[in-house]
C-alpha cells in the first residue's frame, strides 16, 4: 500500500484546507466494475485525509450531457431507438422505462451500489452542472480565449498525426471552436453524418452579446443563442479542465491512455492553468481491469457490472483484490477466480484479528493491515472478526440443499466455519454473513461455475455407475455404510481414517476407495471433502 501513501503525501504537500478527490463515468451503457477501480483509490485516498484530519470530499461526476454515440451490443431497444444517436443522454428516453433518462438509468445502477462497497460521494450530473452559472462562465472564458486554445491543442494534439490526419486536423483547425450547441429544432448535439460524428459547433461567439451562431449538421438548423439561455457543451479536454477549476480538484485517476506523457491529460491541465488559471489536480494513472483477455467495453457489450460482482461475492473482496495491486499493474479478471479471491480476502481478515499467521507477504505488516482495513465497506474496524464460512466450502455445501434442507445446511455451516475461529463466539451478524455466502455460493454456482464445481446426487444408482464399480470397491463401501450406521457422530478427520483403515483392510489402493465413494454419492470420480 505504499503507493497510497505517497499519493496523499503529495495531496498534502499542497497544504489545501479542502481536498476534492474527483472522478467520473459517461453512461454510455452498463458501467463495468473496471470502474469500481478509480472509485477504491479515491475512496481509500478520503479515509487516509479524513483519518489525518484534513476535509476531503470525493465527487463522482456523470458525463450526462455527453451524446449517445452508439447502441452497447446486447442492449434491447427498438428498431428507431439509433435515432437518438448524437442527442445528450439526458435526452434520450430510458430504455427500460423505469428512470427520466438512459444517463440516469446506467448512472443510477451503477451508483446505487456504493453504497453496498462502502464508497461515500456527492453525485453531479453533468446536464445539471451545464446549467449553473460556473460552467457558463467557463463556456464564455472558453470562448473569449480561442487563440490561446488553439494554440494548446495544436502543440498536444499535431505531434501524434501522420502527415494525412495532420492535413485534415489543420483545414479543421480554421473552422474550429471548443464549444457545440444541442439544436432546438432536432435535439442533436454531436449527430452521426455519413458515419463521421460532426458536432454542432459555435460558429462565432459575440462576447459584448454573450451571443453565440451554430448550424446544426442534422437537420441544418442556423441560429444565435445567447451563453446564458443556450444548451451549449465543452469538448471534452476543455470541459475536463473546466470541470477541475470549478470544482478545485486536488486529485483525479484516469485510464493509462488519457495519462500517457503529452496525452489528454496533460493537455487538460494547461488548458485548465492558461485558459481558467487553476492549476489541476495531481495526475494518478491507472491500468485496465480487463475480464481475462478482453478490454471491458460498453458499446460491445463485454461487461461484468458492480451488480453481478454483489451477486456472487462480498464488497469488500473487491475492493481488496482491486487494492493490493499497483494501480498501473494490469489485473486480469475473470469470474471463474470468484472462490479464490473470496478466500484470499478471509485469509487477510484472520491475519489480521491474530488468528493467522502469514509469511507470504510482500509488504510490511502495517501495510497487509492497512490493506485490510482500505478493503472493508466501512469506515470502522469491528471488535472482533466475522466468522466466515469458507467459499470454497459454501459452494459445495449450497448444493446439497435439495437433499439436506437450508436447516441443516446452516447448522453444517455454523460448525465448519467456527473451526477456523477459535475463540470466537458465532452471533447474529455471523449467521446472517453465512447466509448471504451460501446465497452468492449458490449464484457463482448457477452462473459462473466451471463443470469440476458442479455435482448432482442421484437418489438411485444407475446402471453405469453400478458397471464400474469393482468387487473390492462393492465389498468397501459396504462395509463403510456398516461403519457409518454405527457412528452417532464423525468428523472429517474421523471419516478420512476409516476410509483409509478400510481400504488397507481390503487391500484397496485408497484413491479406489475414495473414487468409489464418489461415483456412488456424486457420480463423479472426485468431489469436495467428503466431511
Amino acid at each position: 500500500m505504499k503507493w497510497l501513501l505517497d499519493i496523499a503525501d503529495q495531496i498534502l504537500a499542497r497544504k489545501e484546507e479542502k481536498v476534492v478527490l474527483s472522478t467520473g463515468k459517461t453512461p454510455s451503457g452498463p458501467i463495468h466494475i473496471g470502474s469500481q477501480r478509480e472509485l477504491f483509490i479515491c475512496d481509500s485516498l478520503k479515509r487516509i485525509l479524513t483519518r489525518k484530519g484534513v476535509e476531503t470530499q470525493l465527487i463522482f461526476i456523470v458525463d450526462s450531457f455527453d451524446p449517445l454515440k452508439s447502441i452497447p451490443a446486447g442492449l434491447e431497444v427498438s428498431a428507431d431507438f439509433s435515432d437518438n444517436i448524437g442527442r445528450p443522454m439526458c435526452d434520450v428516453p430510458d430504455p427500460y422505462g423505469c428512470h427520466r433518462s438512459y444517463a440516469e438509468h446506467f448512472a443510477q445502477e451503477f451508483i446505487e451500489k456504493q453504497v453496498k462497497f462502502g464508497v461515500e460521494m456527492d453525485v453531479i450530473y453533468s446536464h445539471e452542472l451545464y446549467s449553473r452559472e460556473e460552467m457558463k462562465e467557463a463556456i464564455r472564458t472558453a470562448l473569449r480565449k480561442l487563440d490561446i486554445l488553439k494554440e494548446i491543442r495544436r502543440k498536444f494534439i499535431a505531434p501524434t498525426l501522420d502527415k494525412e490526419h495532420l492535413a485534415k486536423f489543420e483545414q479543421e483547425e480554421i473552422f474550429w471552436t471548443p464549444a457545440m450547441v444541442v439544436c432546438p429544432k432536432c435535439g442533436m448535439l454531436a449527430p452521426k453524418v455519413k458515419g463521421e460524428v460532426k458536432p454542432n459547433r459555435v460558429l462565432s461567439y459575440e462576447d459584448s452579446r454573450d451571443l453565440v451562431r451554430y448550424k446544426c449538421n442534422y437537420c441544418g438548423y442556423e441560429g444565435e443563442e445567447t451563453v446564458e439561455k443556450g444548451r451549449i457543451k465543452l469538448s471534452w479536454r476543455v470541459d475536463w479542465a473546466a470541470k477541475w477549476s470549478i470544482f478545485k480538484v486536488t486529485c483525479e485517476p484516469a485510464g493509462k491512455d488519457h495519462c500517457v506523457k503529452g496525452g489528454a491529460y496533460d493537455m487538460a491541465l494547461e488548458v485548465s492553468e492558461k485558459i481558467f488559471g487553476y492549476k489541476g489536480p495531481i495526475k494518478v494513472a491507472y491500468e485496465w481491469l480487463t475480464l481475462g483477455e478482453h478490454a471491458m467495453k460498453t458499446h460491445k457489450g463485454i461487461v461484468f457490472t458492480p451488480a453481478e460482482w454483489l451477486s456472487v461475492a462480498p464488497p469488500e473482496a473487491l475492493r481488496m483484490f482491486m487494492l493490493s495491486f499497483d494501480p498501473m499493474r494490469h489485473i486480469s479478471f475473470v469470474p471463474s477466480r470468484i472462490p479464490e479471491i473470496v478466500d484470499e480476502f478471509d485469509h487477510l481478515e484472520r491475519f489480521y484479528y491474530g488468528l493467522e499467521r502469514r509469511e507470504d507477504f510482500s509488504e510490511s505488516e502495517e501495510e497487509v493491515k492497512m490493506l485490510y482495513e482500505m478493503s472493508l465497506s466501512t469506515s470502522y474496524v469491528r471488535d472482533k472478526p466475522l466468522v466466515r464460512l469458507p467459499y470454497k466450502f459454501a459452494i459445495y455445501l449450497i448444493q446439497l440443499e435439495d437433499m439436506l434442507g437450508m436447516d441443516k445446511i446452516l447448522e453444517k455451516s455454523i460448525k465448519a466455519a467456527t473451526k477456523l475461529y477459535p475463540g470466537v463466539r458465532v452471533d447474529k451478524a455471523d449467521i446472517e454473513d453465512m447466509k448471504s455466502r451460501l446465497i452468492q455460493a449458490k449464484n457463482w454456482v448457477l452462473k459462473y461455475a466451471p463443470s469440476e464445481f458442479k455435482f448432482n446426487i442421484s437418489a438411485k444408482l444407475s446402471e453405469d455407475i453400478k458397471s464400474r464399480l469393482s468387487e473390492k470397491q462393492r465389498i468397501f463401501l459396504l462395509r463403510l455404510l456398516e461403519i457409518l450406521a454405527k457412528e452417532e457422530e464423525i468428523d472429517e478427520r474421523g471419516l478420512q481414517n476409516k476410509v483409509f483403515e478400510l481400504a488397507r483392510e481390503l487391500s484397496l489402493n485408497p484413491p479406489d476407495a475414495f473414487k468409489a465413494t464418489y461415483l456412488v454419492i456424486l457420480g463423479a470420480e472426485k468431489g469436495p471433502r467428503l466431511a
